[in-house]
């Protein structure tokens, strides 16, 4: 089978993560339509290949050691189709910021908690983000998925995805969420303007945006218990390993200032990991996803 895009082998992906990690796939492909992307993975399941999806690569910890079989980059399934009834199909690719603004210039609310996530619509939907005290599962209604063993698509529901905090039913490995559908609010163009500055003010003044981040690493431990706070009570802000350092405005913000790798960024998670457990009996779940190689003691750190 001859695929229309081709499969670019040993990409760098440095520039594909918000956290600039050093890393490279294998093979590399980003798929423009729904039918490159089924015949995609046609070729991928042909060849007996392993495969990772990588969005905007905010939430996403890249392996520098390696990253084998195909990286699928969902950046240019960046789509959206009025559906009328303010709701709109949003393609997995399309950044939250931009569908924010998009609402905004249409009056409609309900996607104001996205400004200033460097996040993608796809990933966003799968690990249910959140901030200022909304989330996605609050205005997506349905999606969209292509399900990798029958290369099907699938209508799911609200139900299906089964949210809860910062998680979904959807697994990657089995499932490609193509699109999600989303219910908007009608409002004055003023007052969705004014929260969409405060959630912007309040990034702007709280995290190190422009830093190289992957934006929260742990999940809050407790509700209504930072996780932020929790690591600069215990006197890590500028904790550095290699080229990792943790942020001096925001505690769990990991910031890479130069060349960082993936193992120096699990060495400094092990260190918040181990001293939260000892000096506060709280054990604190990464919030950011690994892809690629780590060796069993880096995956200690998930589990």
């Amino acid at each position: 089978m001859m695929l229309l895009m081709e499969l670019v082998k040993n990409a760098d992906l440095s520039k594909l993560s918000t956290l600039r990690v050093k890393a490279f796939a294998e093979f590399f492909s980003a798929p423009k339509t729904t039918e490159e992307l089924l015949e995609l993975f046609q070729d991928i399941k042909a060849k007996n290949l392993s495969w990772n999806i990588l969005g905007a690569g905010s939430n996403t910890l890249l392996s520098s050691r390696a990253i084998p079989g195909v990286l699928i980059s969902t950046n240019s399934l960046d789509f959206i189709k009025n559906l009328g009834d303010n709701r709109f199909e949003v393609g997995c690719g399309l950044r939250m910021p931009r569908f924010c603004a998009l609402m905004t210039k249409e009056n409609l609310s309900g996607a104001e908690f996205m400004e200033g996530i460097p996040g993608s619509i796809g990933g966003g939907i799968v690990m249910n983000a959140g901030a200022h005290g909304s989330e996605i599962s609050k205005i997506l209604v349905g999606a969209k998925v292509l399900n990798l063993q029958t290369l099907e698509l699938e209508n799911w529901s609200k139900d299906d995805l089964k949210f809860s905090y910062r998680h979904s039913s959807i697994d990657p490995h089995k499932y490609f969420l193509v699109s999600g559908i989303f219910q908007l609010t009608p409002d004055t163009k003023e007052a969705i303007r004014e929260r969409v500055m405060a959630n912007n003010n309040a990034r702007t003044t709280h995290q190190p945006i422009k830093a190289w981040t992957c934006g929260c690493t742990f999940k809050n431990p407790q509700p209504g218990l930072s996780a932020g706070l929790l690591i600069q009570e215990l006197g890590l802000k500028g904790t550095q390993v290699g080229d990792f350092v943790i942020s001096d405005l925001h505690g769990n913000f990991f910031e890479n200032h130069g060349e960082g790798t993936s193992m120096d960024f699990c060495k400094l998670m092990k260190i918040v990991q181990q001293k939260a457990l000892e000096e506060k009996n709280l054990y604190l779940k990464p919030e950011v996803q690994v892809m690629g190689e780590f060796t069993d003691d880096e995956l200690k750190i998930w589990q």
